[in-house]
């Protein structure tokens, strides 16, 4: 048994008589409004796609000056030498710096003015005079390029000038 539809082949057959006119596709001003709107997006998203790839090139520069950041920090360093101002240098392309500065605090330390007794049978020794440490605040700074840098700051105890 055959079917058919009444009435839906007689609309195409007068809009559209020849069959090869049916084919599918776009014409010119879908294209071209298609078109208009992807360069509209594209326009639009452009400028922040260039920056996050700029962004991404310099990430490996500042992740190498975090680790060297860290590294400064982290080391053991001479406390004596807190005192004798800052040092600078160059590490693979990334120069670095230190600066360290006493913090004076008067409520830091209590100041002992009690002799303490000393027994009358042993041997006077001379007494051994006690370190004199200071807090130093430590400054240090790594850069990679021209206003490109990281830095981070501590505390340190280190040496008096005295000693």
């Amino acid at each position: 048994m055959r079917s058919t539809s009444t009435g839906t082949t007689a609309v195409l057959r007068s809009i559209c008589p020849d069959s090869r006119k049916t084919r599918a596709g776009f014409t010119l001003i879908e294209a071209l409004v298609a078109l208009a709107l992807l360069l509209a997006f594209v326009s639009v998203v452009g400028p922040h796609l260039f920056y996050a790839r700029r962004i991404a090139d310099k990430i490996d520069d500042r992740i190498a000056a975090q680790m060297l950041l860290r590294t400064i920090l982290d080391a053991p360093f001479d406390r004596s030498g807190l005192a004798n101002g800052p040092r600078e240098g160059e590490t693979g392309g990334l120069r670095w710096s230190i600066a360290a500065e006493p913090m004076f605090v008067d409520a830091m330390v209590p100041q002992r003015e009690e002799a303490t007794p000393v027994p009358a049978d042993k041997n006077r020794q001379p007494a051994t005079k006690r370190p004199n440490w200071i807090a130093f605040h430590l400054v240090a700074t790594v850069s990679w390029a021209p206003g490109q840098m990281v830095s981070a700051d501590s505390l340190r105890l280190g040496l008096g000038a005295d000693e």
